[in-house]
């Protein structure tokens, strides 16, 4: 596997390199201060660093490549500044497309490793339709452009699309190999459909992992299917970017269907986002409900827990000189480690540990790019003797090339 990763990462390169091909590409990094919880007798800064870059190769007009890899690290403050520091770097995509077209469509054929086109993001409508994002902003991520992922393509495969010129319509089937099970590779084999009107964005897929065994009951066999995974996600804006609207994402991962056991559905394994967005004459706000898997939470930039309410109010129309500025503030309410499931019991839930935190943020044109900062107050951590871990800062840069 890391020698087809690396094969595939240097033919791409070269390719751009040595091809009269067009090169375009977006890139992000956020620094992170805040304060060390786990210190427990005095205070103790942290300060990480989350960075991504997406490039595109155009060799012509009928086949592109896509590379795409993000950067997590852990505090650069623990010993000294410039000595080394743990991180974790990932590939998040390599894939090359060939396009082609007839009279009443085209057809978009890949070849793909890492996580391509994954459900429960809107990089495929932005892909395939030409959109501007529609993700709701709680879910954006500086570790890549997807933000927040239901179910990611991911592993090695191949995809194919369909985008019909009569109709603002795609469709689309993938096919992949992954290691998502602890013990066996697993074959998935995915479907998809997607339109794109003036007041409506949908994007829905869905499809089954295979474990692909060569055991059964002990023998060794050519091929055993004990169990199946299987694996949806939709989202959805009624409205645009520039009415009224109402945003959905909802979506389940990796549910076990066994003989024995039949399907097994945890709550832990559903994704959920209702987010009704109003347009005011100079603002927007954005009430977003929310019930997300707690490896989602970890990513995000204004979500502190799995369940919970944030409301974003922000305006985009400020003026400063040359400089436009979006300014907002995020407020968020969410209960600690707990699920949809929990809200049948109303009275446990509120007596149960929650968070509310104030987040404050602007971003504006600089030099080349746009400039990110924001800074978060966590008020429940106020009235504790640790009162410093309440506040946290975020600086970030993003630029296209």
């Amino acid at each position: 596997m890391k020698k087809i990763v690396l094969i595939a990462a240097v033919l791409l390169l070269s390719t751009g390199l040595f091809a009269e091909a067009a090169f375009s590409g977006y890139s992000g990094g956020k620094l992170n201060y805040s304060s060390n919880e786990a210190s427990a007798d005095k205070y103790d800064p942290d300060l990480t660093l989350q960075a991504f870059f997406q490039g595109q190769f155009n060799f012509n007009q009928n086949m592109w490549g896509h590379l795409e890899f993000s950067i997590d690290t852990q505090d650069f403050l623990s010993k000294e500044l410039f000595h080394k520091t743990e991180a974790w770097f990932k590939i998040d995509e390599i894939s090359l497309i060939f396009k082609s077209k007839a009279e009443s469509n085209a057809n978009y054929f890949s070849i793909f490793m890492g996580t391509y086109d994954p459900i429960g993001s809107d990089i495929f409508l932005q892909r395939y339709f030409g959109i501007k994002p529609i993700a709701s902003k709680i879910t954006e991520s500086w570790l890549g452009l997807s933000g927040s992922v239901l179910y990611p393509h991911f592993g090695i495969g191949i995809a194919d699309v369909k985008r019909f010129m009569s109709a603002p319509v795609a469709v689309g089937g993938y096919a992949y190999i992954n290691h998502e099970d602890n013990k066996y590779y697993v074959f998935n084999v995915d479907g998809r459909f997607a339109c794109v009107y003036r007041y409506f964005s949908f994007d829905i897929a869905g499809g089954i992992g295979i474990p692909m065994s060569n055991s059964n009951q002990g023998q060794e066999v050519i091929a055993s299917i004990e169990k199946l995974y299987w694996h949806a996600g939709t989202t959805m804006l009624i409205g645009n970017n520039f009415t009224q609207g109402l945003f959905i994402q909802a979506g389940l991962f990796n549910v076990p269907f066994t003989k024995r056991n039949g399907t097994q559905v945890s709550p832990d394994d559903i994704y959920l986002l209702i987010e009704p967005r109003i347009l005011l004459e100079n603002a927007h706000a954005n009430l977003s409900i929310f019930s997300l898997p707690k490896e989602t939470v970890e990513q995000l930039t204004f979500v502190d827990d799995t369940l919970g309410l944030n409301l974003n109010i922000y305006g985009d129309s400020f003026s400063l000189g040359a400089n436009r500025f979006t300014l907002g503030a995020n407020f968020s309410y969410s209960f600690v480690d707990k699920t949809f499931m929990d809200v049948i019991k109303p009275l446990e839930l509120i007596k149960s540990q929650f968070n509310l935190t104030i987040t404050p943020y602007m971003s504006t044109n600089f030099l080349n790019g746009e400039l990110h900062s924001q800074f978060s107050v966590k008020i429940m951590k106020f009235g504790k003797a640790r009162w410093y871990d309440a506040f946290t800062a975020d600086i970030g840069y993003t630029a296209k090339f």
